[in-house]
């Protein structure tokens, strides 16, 4: 026994130790040239709040937070990434030589924190404050603060944070608002929201995010504001500022001995925590059983009723890990609520669980006891229904009958998809189709009716083609569909201040919507090819899933308006970077090499491992978003093709692209393949070395554009002379050597001499690859495109070809 006992103590003793997080002597700041490490901490000065990284599955999944000192549970009240957590422990926290505080890695890829107010000084301090503010100060202008976490609320209203929208900058309007977590352990962003009203300045709502369906739970009187739950506002210190500049709400604790604050949870619940001497208290709000006394109506309760299921709403939680064959997932922007909710509705689920941190919602059909039995040891939760396995006879006989009726319609429905594509196959030859195909019922033969393909003039779309599109295309998708009045509403009535830009086939504007920045490109009514291009983005991103491509969230139509609703990329394009003097310093040449890697994976993903062999056809720097932490995302899908199966290409009698982008089999043959997008990419890689445009480039003593002169200067040995000078000090003769190779790679004129994506991906990770030797690249010197095209047309004309090719620069 004394053995045992001995036992048990040393291992207490070393998962105490395992779990002490020693803090760097104590300090509240960071400053440039040192760094935080997982295991280390920041105190603040009266050591109330703990800055530091964190994680609820062991080394995995880190995330850098704030939390209460004392709090035993460190449950975080801020997360800096809680949208990009940290694979591993070799991550830290530092402040870059640009002053920029930033999570890097070893292979010194850099997560911006402060992107939303970069530093233009490079002596900067980070400092956690007692409030629970993490702040970057401005070391040569007093302290000033650049940058502060108190302007990026996540979950957590603390005393001093504003809830509200500001109006100050008129092309950057923000909004303060808390974002629930996706689950109790996964801190990404999740369902619900809290904030203040659109329209009305004085309401606070919470809604669920991509819904119409919001509660409101509290009220500016006009001298006073209390949460609809509270009886009073006693202990708290609300302040309500509404001026030109901004409207918000903020609070202090009235008292020294007071402590408290609100957080919004994963279920759209408010809870109250209350700082006391025995510990922190929390009490529980539900939207739902608010009672509105002020008659404020909403369009319904956020957390629909309880469903009348036999079996009881109730679930309780199960620790483990289960490989029951009865399951069924949903993958989609959903929360831990948004699982229950479904499950809760559906009286033939047992169970549930969210999976993919938070991304997805695993759904479980059978005998709750059979699914408890085979349960292993682990951690994931699964919450099971309460009396799920008291089920009637009807229930059982009801379920039998849908285990047979399910099975016999999946393989017949299998077998008439087999035989249908066994038909097809046999009908046409496979070649490379437009986006815009789609099926149609005709007699009692199925037909293949393409937009566009190679043996197809263009079509001319119709009043009758419009409502076939508006009934079936796109309504079929799984994106959500929101209402014109809501979009013109988020835009501030597409007003100009709220415009970020403008593209060949139409405007974008910043909005707001359902307390998210988004991102709404109105298609042009005056574009022949604005529908063209609508259908193409809404079919093709609705289906694609890759870090590197831009999220699409939602759609609307009313008549001859055509509007995709993409998620905000608050470092807009790349192009306002490399190309912008004031701007070039931001991206040092590791953050230029990552977001080369970002972008040819992206364009792998595209070429290789979707469903389908895609063509972007209209690869550009200003098509390359970046996110808050600088990863690009390819973007603007209108012009893209399919490809089926090993068909490398096909030819096309509208040329439309970018002049400085377009590989010259495309903009003088009008033949466009993979390669076409090796040619852009190639293009791009040399605009980021040297950070000049290639339509731009002129070289006073030669007539050539920047790939002649990158060409002249690599065969010379002279390739440093390509590099931007800000570039010099960060970046090294053999990386740039690289990079440059592998432009000129790309950029050759015959396609079949360019490599392709899957190529380029293993010469930028094998660095010490052996490269071939490039070939002079195409368009090398100043060429008239338009000139040219016009000339080729004049001989086809003369040859009485059939197809005839027009350039519609962008």
């Amino acid at each position: 026994m004394s053995s045992q006992r001995d036992t048990k103590v040393w291992v207490s003793v070393f998962f105490s130790c395992l779990f002490i997080q020693p803090s760097i002597h104590a300090k509240d700041s960071l400053r440039s040239g040192e760094t935080l490490y997982y295991n280390q901490t920041l105190v603040s000065a009266g050591e109330v709040f703990v800055l530091g990284f964190f994680s609820f599955t062991g080394w995995e999944n880190q995330y850098l937070g704030v939390w209460f000192k004392d709090d035993k549970e460190r449950k975080p009240v801020w997360v800096a990434n809680r949208d990009n957590h940290i694979l591993d422990s070799s991550d830290y926290l530092s402040i870059r030589r640009d002053g920029n505080l930033v999570i890097a890695d070893e292979s010194s890829a850099n997560w911006i924190i402060n992107s939303g107010s970069l530093s233009k000084t490079n002596n900067t301090i980070a400092k956690i404050l007692d409030t629970g503010n993490l702040v970057l100060l401005d070391g040569d202008d007093n302290g000033k603060i650049i940058w502060q976490s108190f302007d990026y609320p996540t979950d957590t209203y603390l005393p001093g944070m504003k809830i509200g929208h500001s109006n100050s900058d008129p092309n950057n309007k923000k909004s303060w608002f808390l974002l629930s977590w996706s689950s109790p352990s996964v801190p990404s962003s999740g369902t619900y929201a809290f904030g203040l009203d659109r329209f009305n300045k004085s309401l606070f709502n919470v809604w669920r995010r991509a819904s119409d369906v919001y509660q409101p739970v509290g009220l500016w009187d006009g001298s006073s504001f209390r949460f609809f739950f509270q009886n009073s506002s006693e202990g708290f210190n609300f302040s309500l500022v509404s001026n030109p500049q901004e409207d918000y709400l903020t609070f202090n604790n009235m008292g020294d001995n007071f402590s408290a604050w609100f957080a919004l949870d994963s279920n759209g619940y408010i809870i109250e925590y209350r700082k006391l001497q025995e510990g922190i208290t929390r009490e529980i709000h539900s939207p739902c059983d608010i009672s509105n006394s002020l008659g404020i109506n909403s369009q319904g309760c956020l957390i629909p009723r309880p469903s009348m299921c036999d079996a009881g709403d109730g679930f309780f939680e199960h620790r483990g890990v289960t490989q029951i064959s009865s399951i069924a997932t949903v993958s989609a922007t959903v929360g831990y609520g948004d699982c229950e909710l479904i499950c809760k509705n559906n009286c033939s689920c047992t169970a549930y669980s969210s999976v993919d941190d938070g991304g997805s919602c695993e759904f479980y059909y059978g005998d709750m006891n059979d699914l408890v039995s085979k349960m292993n040891a682990g951690n994931n939760s699964v919450y099971v229904r309460e009396n799920a396995s008291q089920t009637s006879d009807n229930g059982r006989k009801r379920k039998l009958l849908v285990a047979i009726i399910v099975p016999v319609a999946v393989v017949s429905s299998t077998v008439f998809c087999l035989m249908f594509w066994l038909y097809y196959v046999q009908r046409r030859k496979r070649k490379c189709l437009g986006m815009y195909g789609f099926l149609r019922r005709k007699k009692e033969n199925f037909q293949w009716f393409p937009w566009k393909s190679q043996d197809h003039t263009e079509a001319t779309l119709d009043a009758n083609n419009l409502n076939e599109f508006g009934a079936k295309d796109v309504h079929d998708h799984d994106l959500p569909e929101f209402s014109f009045s809501r979009i013109k509403a988020a835009t501030n009535q597409f007003s100009y201040q709220n415009k970020l830009g403008e593209g060949g086939f139409g405007a974008v504007y910043k909005g707001m919507l359902l307390g998210h920045e988004i991102a709404v490109k109105r298609l042009s009514k005056y574009s022949g090819q604005g529908l063209e291009e609508f259908k193409s983005e809404v079919q093709l991103i609705s289906k694609l899933q890759h870090r590197n491509l831009v999220n699409l969230i939602g759609y609307s139509v009313r008549g001859e308006e055509k509007i995709l609703i993409y998620e905000y990329m608050p470092n807009k394009s790349m192009d306002s970077f490399i190309f912008d003097p004031s701007k070039q310093h931001l991206l040092d040449w590791s953050q230029r090499l990552h977001i080369v890697e970002g972008i040819a994976q992206g364009l792998l993903y595209l070429h290789k491992y979707s469903r389908l062999k895609i063509i972007h056809r209209d690869l550009k720097t200003s098509n390359i978003l970046l996110d808050a932490y600088m990863n690009p995302k390819i973007s603007d899908f209108g012009m893209a093709r399919i490809c089926l199966d090993n068909q490398s290409g096909t030819k096309t009698s509208r040329i439309v692209g970018t002049y400085g982008y377009m590989s010259p089999e495309y903009a003088l043959h009008g033949l466009f393949s993979t390669k076409s997008d090796v040619f852009s990419f190639g293009v791009i890689l040399l605009e980021i070395v040297s950070g000049r445009r290639n339509t731009a480039f002129n070289d006073p003593d030669s007539n050539l554009n920047l790939l002649g002169y990158a060409w002249e200067v690599w065969k010379d040995g002279r390739f440093m002379e390509l590099l931007h000078p800000g570039l010099a000090e960060s970046s090294s003769e053999s990386e740039v050597s690289l990079c440059i190779q592998i432009g000129l790679l790309c950029s050759q004129e015959n396609a079949d001499d360019r490599p392709t994506m899957s190529d380029v991906v293993s010469f930028l990770s094998n660095k010490e690859e052996i490269l071939p030797t490039p070939k002079q690249p195409g368009f090398s010197a100043l060429l008239n495109l338009v000139g040219a095209a016009s000339s080729r047309r004049r001989q086809e004309q003369s040859l009485n070809t059939v197809s005839f090719s027009g350039i519609y620069g962008r």
